[in-house]
């Protein structure tokens, strides 16, 4: 038994997103120049894994703006959106603080738990 159908083919594509998201996502704030080494690419030797602790509400609406956007920031996965969230804080903490430069160390363990109350 022969139908006149039209023959079942793939679903139809999404739109992919063009240049203009790309440009966009590298955009820099107005007034704010990254130094050359922040525009490196991170050379990636070593991934260590990180467990913090995140208030409930904050940690919800982080996954709803990265659920919401991870296709046109282009995120690779959910550490991605957390490092370079981080990323960028450390960035404005160094042009704030220490004139755009690294800060030194880094390789002492954080202490645990709260600050203590001066």
């Amino acid at each position: 038994m022969s139908q006149n159908r039209e023959p079942i083919g793939p679903p139809p594509r999404r739109p992919v997103a063009g240049v203009q998201n790309l440009l966009k996502a590298n955009r820099v704030p107005s007034g704010e120049m990254p130094t050359p080494a922040a525009l490196e690419p991170a050379r990636v030797t070593e991934r260590k894994q990180v467990t913090f602790y995140m208030p409930a509400q904050d940690r919800q609406r982080a996954k709803a703006a990265y659920q919401a956007t991870n296709g046109q920031e282009m995120d690779a996965s959910w550490s991605e959106f957390i490092t370079r969230a981080v990323m960028n804080e450390v960035l404005r903490r160094e042009r704030l603080y220490n004139g755009g430069d690294p800060f030194p160390g880094g390789t002492r363990k954080l202490a645990p738990g709260r600050k203590l109350a001066p």
